[in-house]
């Protein structure tokens, strides 16, 4: 713990310059909502600042109906034991979460985890598929709100079927806490 003596006196906080506009949060909103409509565009931004969901080969359905992530099996996701070891899957699961919210806020907040579980049910040799569900009712109110907040996420995990778009049997279950806050205030 850090000491203060009374002879030197602590500086006032002062809060960052917040008359200055810059194109950073515009052009931040503006790529982000790019990001959702085009898959080129997401391909192309993803190697760039989100090399994982490249390397992995994550393909995402950007639906509000019907929101899934699909991973493919590669060796990057495996263990020594063939299967999908247990920091691929959490790092697949923070990323699915993390998108389904980018996705209904529609590019405008930003996001952070705060706390990733996942319980295991069985081991899968195939790719995952991974559904995600909000556990907040309130979750769209708290989004137009404008103001930050906490979401709590539930994602299943489940083995990838034959074809895109089929599941296999539920793996396991993963819950997620994030906090969001607004880009910009006035957007």
């Amino acid at each position: 713990m850090q000491e203060v003596s009374a002879a030197r006196p602590i500086a006032k906080y002062r809060p960052p310059a917040t008359g200055f506009k810059w194109a950073g949060p515009r052009l931040e909103q503006a790529l982000n909502r790019a990001t959702i409509r085009s898959p080129i565009l997401r391909r192309i931004l993803s190697i760039l600042f989100l090399p994982l969901v490249w390397r992995l080969g994550m393909r995402i359905n950007y639906s509000t109906d019907d929101f899934f992530v699909e991973v493919p099996p590669s060796r990057i996701n495996r263990n020594a034991y063939g299967t999908i070891g247990g920091a691929a899957l959490l790092a697949n699961l923070e990323l699915a979460a993390g998108s389904y919210l980018f996705m209904r806020t529609d590019g405008g907040h930003r996001i952070v985890c705060r706390n990733a579980t996942y319980r295991f049910m069985l081991p899968s040799t195939n790719g995952l598929r991974l559904e995600v569900d909000p556990l907040d009712a309130d979750l769209e109110e708290a989004i137009q709100s404008g103001r930050p907040f906490n979401a709590n996420l539930k994602v299943n995990v489940y083995a990838r079927g034959d074809a895109w778009g089929q599941r296999g049997r539920r793996i396991g279950r993963g819950e997620l806490r994030f906090h969001l806050w607004p880009v910009m205030k006035d957007a």
